[in-house]
């Protein structure tokens, strides 16, 4: 052992030919081991075929095939001295300048045999050209690390176990967490949903897997104390084992649902007033009757018309009008409460939608808007108004059971109300 060193450049070894390898190698197995007595590395005739024809010579360098810090781990694990078995099991890459000066990658074992000659034990490497594989593997992982996703793989069993057998980088930009943490723990991928998202993601999951079909699925996280939208899809493949593998992708949705929702709201919003239009509002009274024929949740309706609004156009300016329209609605909306709806049903006419409240309640609310209207609105941009509205309150019960009887029943109410001198509430009380 003693004259030699192990550090490339200082004591280059000489590549030489093994004459003895073990036997049980096959002859196509490149393989390599150090001779200490003559400090050279011994290759068989397999190790020289994957050489250049002019690194081929007997010899050559090693420091000319392969880098010095894989020489340098190389030749520490092919000493004894210097790791024991147990430290060097398992498989290792090195680099080494094959036919035409391309890099090949080795997958590197050391092995170990009875010595040829003393007794006692040698050790040697075998080495397997993954060159191929590791190219395809890099061109993948670059090719998916590019993507503007996360991409998986995740195998479902009939006992139910499960895995990700593959999840790229991209988690911890997606999620703050690193992919390695997916891999070790499977269930983390659902743990991180928000709660309420969760029953949807594993109904269309289930019904995915029932159905062997694309799954797909939108849902939120919180990063960093923010809120934010993905969308998984996956695609199934029935393994011979009856395991199920689902191969898929999860995108950032942020912006689509940012632009959803600012596109939903232009459509369910009055251009004047900014408060609900008659579509959006006509489909929110549809809810509340759905919720009373299923939960019994007896919702009313207040149906308002500003008093004498024609003339208040004609005498100041439709100008004026929008303005009256616009500071209206301001105050309806400070004097309800949040879950309750107030839209725009067109012209001066407009309804609000009060959720699990009776009619003698959603009366008492309406009382309270008109006094308010009479004392607050006065005088509006400088000219004295005295702004009153008549209204109908009409709520759902047994007979009354749609949204179309519901407000049919108010506007009977109001124009009730306009008959009878305006300026005021009609009901069923």
């Amino acid at each position: 052992m003693s004259g030699r060193s192990l550090v490339p450049g200082i004591s280059a070894p000489k590549l030489e030919i093994d004459r003895q390898f073990p036997t049980e190698l096959n002859d196509s197995t490149a393989s390599m081991r150090w001779d200490d007595a003559k400090e050279q590395v011994l290759v068989n005739a397999a190790f020289k075929e994957l050489l250049s024809p002019s690194h081929r010579r007997t010899g050559v360098n090693l420091s000319e095939l392969m880098p010095p810090s894989d020489i340098k781990k190389l030749l520490e694990k092919l000493d004894p001295e210097l790791s024991s078995m147990v430290e060097v099991k398992g498989a290792f890459l090195c680099r080494l300048i094959g036919n035409d000066r391309e890099i090949l990658w080795l997958e590197t074992t050391i092995c170990e045999c009875a010595a040829i000659e003393g007794g006692g034990l040698n050790r040697y490497a075998i080495f397997k050209d993954v060159t191929d594989r590791l190219t395809k593997e890099l061109f993948f992982e670059s090719f998916v690390d590019s993507l503007p996703g996360i991409v998986f793989s995740y195998t479902v069993y009939p006992d139910s176990s499960h895995y990700f057998s593959y999840m790229s980088i991209k988690t911890k930009e997606f999620f703050g967490i690193e992919n390695k943490a997916f891999l070790a723990d499977p269930n983390l991928a659902f743990e991180i949903i928000e709660p309420e998202d969760r029953p949807n993601v594993r109904e269309r999951w289930a019904e995915a897997t029932r159905t062997m079909t694309h799954w797909k699925a939108e849902y939120r996280t919180i990063v960093n104390g923010e809120t934010r939208w993905f969308e998984g899809t996956a695609i199934p493949k029935l393994e011979p084992n009856g395991s199920v593998t689902w191969n898929g992708i999860t995108i950032a949705i942020d912006d689509r649902k940012k632009l959803e929702t600012e596109l939903k709201e232009i459509a369910s919003k009055d251009y004047l007033t900014g408060i609900f239009n008659r579509r959006y509002i006509s489909e929110l009274l549809s809810n509340q009757a759905h919720r009373f024929d299923r939960y019994d949740e007896r919702s009313s309706v207040i149906l308002i018309d500003i008093d004498s609004f024609k003339s208040i156009n004609d005498k100041y300016g439709h100008d004026f009008g929008d303005l009256v329209l616009r500071q209206f609605s301001d105050l309806v909306i400070n004097n309800i409460r949040k879950v309750d709806i107030f839209g725009r049903m067109g012209g001066e006419e407009f309804l609000i939608v009060l959720p699990n409240t009776g009619v003698k309640s959603a009366l008492k609310v309406g009382k309270k808007i008109l006094k308010k209207t009479r004392s607050k609105l006065k005088i509006i941009d400088g000219i004295k108004v005295q702004l009153t509205f008549s209204a109908g309150v009409s709520g759902f019960t047994d007979t009354r059971n749609s949204a179309t009887k519901v407000l049919k029943r108010a506007d009977q109410l109001l124009y009730k109300a306009k008959a009878e001198g305006r300026n005021c509430i009609k009901s069923d009380i």
